[in-house]
């Protein structure tokens, strides 16, 4: 049985979402070395993407700003001016040492694209902006929520999670190496193949049965 990761799943809409938020981005940062990868995207709906880790075994999460934490981030790009700022700079290098691309497209704005190292020195209007995209990410961060699965939680046929999105699955099954769980939507016809160790990044909490729909 194939374990699907959470990047083959569809973004769900919420009340009065519309397509083309789901999938419009508005900021993404990507920031590569020889050893590593991290992105961080915000598409207009407020959702948000993070992938990191080794190269080519990154792992994917998902956040979610509320409308008006949308509307407050979007105020704080809105606030710097990057004009002034150089499209490229150039720094220490090295395969430890990763480069980054930032790609903006806010509304009423110009699209902008800049590129940069880690350890480059950078303008003060950059530095803010980099600073609210760490704030972005920090979204789709399992480490920084506030809600969490129940410590050293293991997976029981019948239990009902609730994903970072909102969304609620229950425990159908197990894949045949013992590796994966298999959790159907019970509000969604959507079945997701989740690692063990991946549930705490992809759920916030054990629901109890009399408090599910």
């Amino acid at each position: 049985m194939t374990l699907w990761p959470l990047a083959a799943l569809l973004l769900l809409a919420g009340p009065g979402e519309t397509s083309s938020e789901r999938t419009t981005v508005l900021v993404r940062q990507e920031c590569v070395s020889e050893i590593g990868r991290r992105e961080v995207t915000l598409f207009a709906n407020g959702t948000v993407r993070l992938r990191e880790g080794l190269r080519g075994q990154e792992v994917m999460t998902l956040g979610e700003l509320g409308r008006g934490e949308l509307e407050a981030i979007l105020r704080r790009f809105a606030d710097e001016d990057l004009r002034e700022t150089d499209l490229s700079t150039q720094g220490v290098e090295g395969a430890w040492v990763e480069r980054c691309s930032l790609e903006l497209a806010l509304a009423g704005e110009p699209e902008r694209r800049l590129g940069y190292g880690r350890y480059d020195s950078l303008s003060l209007p950059l530095s803010r902006v980099l600073r609210i995209v760490e704030d972005i990410a920090r979204a789709a961060d399992p480490r920084a929520r506030q809600e969490h699965l129940p410590a050293g939680y293991q997976a029981r046929l019948g239990d009902r999670l609730r994903r970072v999105d909102g969304e609620l699955f229950e425990v159908t099954g197990f894949t045949s190496d013992h590796r994966g769980v298999e959790l159907q939507g019970v509000d969604q016809p959507l079945t997701l193949y989740v690692l063990k160790e991946e549930l705490p990044r992809e759920f916030v909490s054990l629901v109890p049965r009399r408090e599910a729909p």
